[in-house]
């Protein structure tokens, strides 16, 4: 039985893998992406790393009989472990079996084609507040074409955690501190309990991503973004933050500007597009900004049988006090997953979802207080 979480994964991600141009490690046969998510718990407070690994194989062999072991180090235990259950020669992900003992993940395949990959995908908790961590290298075991066994281990990567496994407090302080911005998330979004931070499509930005994925703050307090989501197919929302320090003559003035604007952030979700029939734009006083955007609609899913589509909201509004233009997106998905699936309206659930994402709309808050040296008025 496919998980929820394995479920959104299969259909966000997938075609990532296959886009995304191989870059290999000295000396090494096999390419590795090693991405790291900050999630959050807010009925908990406690801190995770939604650890995703794509190894690609560049030998232009076929390779038997290979076995992953990725060691995690002390203070780091695997919560939960994300399985694949099919992989295809089309989309070029190889079927494997998994195992968790103790603190080491283990994965295996019968074989393994030149330009094919696995995906190692773990939830893991973490036993202490660690500034820095150091991923070991995954081993690497396999028999090549002449019968012969082999081994090697890729590098080693180390990672800044500071942020995150140092914030007293959840998500909401969090987003406070770092970013000066906040929702109300348990008010808002009750149910909700877990949120993480997830990557700019690689789609966006040319480029698979890699590292920690969490919050980025700009160089100042006026710049900044973010994305986060919660929630598996079916029941889930999105929301990217983006603001910069904007001087009034170059904030967003007509609705041509405007989607453009928004078109781009809805890119940072994934390969998707306006339904254009479908969005509506106004522009008038929101909150305590005078000609703020409100902008409704649907987006539409461009890889076909896979999503589909679902609503969205978006606020976008210029603050005079501190010279910032604030993007705020949210999507919904209330739909299954696959040919037949994404294809099903739930007109029901997406009704919830829209309220919800209204609720948290109407929770945004902007803590930003300019210093009087860079009061530009």
């Amino acid at each position: 039985m496919r998980s929820p979480r394995a479920a959104a994964l299969t259909g966000a991600v997938l075609w990532a893998f296959m886009a995304a141009p191989a870059a290999a490690q000295p000396a090494s046969l096999f390419s590795v992406y090693p991405s790291y998510s900050a999630k959050f718990d807010i009925g908990t407070e406690k801190f995770s790393l939604v650890t995703s690994l794509v190894i690609y194989n560049l030998s232009g062999q076929t390779l038997t009989d290979v076995s992953f072991k990725q060691t995690y180090p002390d203070g780091v235990s695997v919560k939960e472990t994300y399985q694949r259950e099919v992989g295809t020669e089309a989309t070029g992900e190889q079927s494997s079996a998994g195992k968790v003992e103790g603190n080491v993940f283990h994965r295996s395949t019968p074989s393994f084609k030149n330009r094919q990959y696995v995906w190692i995908w773990n939830e893991l908790q973490m036993a202490r507040r660690l500034n820095t961590i150091t991923f070991p290298g995954v081993e690497i075991s396999y028999i090549d074409p002449e019968g012969q066994r082999q081994t090697t281990k890729l590098q080693d990567n180390t990672y800044d955690l500071f942020i995150y496994s140092n914030v007293v407090g959840g998500l909401e302080r969090f987003l406070r501190k770092y970013n000066n911005i906040t929702f109300d998330f348990a008010k808002a979004s009750p149910a909700r309990k877990e949120w993480e931070f997830a990557p700019i499509a690689a789609s966006a930005q040319g480029r698979f991503p890699t590292g920690v994925v969490g919050t980025f703050p700009g160089e100042d307090q006026y710049n900044g973004h973010f994305r986060l989501r919660s929630g598996p197919p079916g029941d889930q929302i999105q929301i990217v933050g983006f603001y910069q320090a904007t001087d009034k003559k170059d904030r967003v003035a007509d609705r041509e500007a405007l989607r453009k604007r928004l078109r781009e952030y809805l890119r940072w979700c994934g390969e998707f597009e306006f339904a254009p029939e479908d969005l509506q734009v106004n522009q008038g006083p929101w909150k305590k900004y005078d000609g703020a955007w409100s902008v409704d609609g649907r987006w539409v899913d461009t890889i076909q049988d896979r999503l589909g589509e679902g609503p969205l909201k978006a606020k976008v509004f210029w603050a005079p006090r501190e010279d910032v233009e604030y993007f705020i997106l949210m999507l919904a998905h209330g739909r299954g997953v696959g040919a037949e699936a994404s294809g099903r309206p739930n007109p029901g659930k997406e009704a919830e979802l829209v309220a919800e994402m209204g609720r948290l709309m109407e929770s945004f808050k902007s803590l930003i207080i300019p210093l009087s040296s860079d009061r530009r008025r």
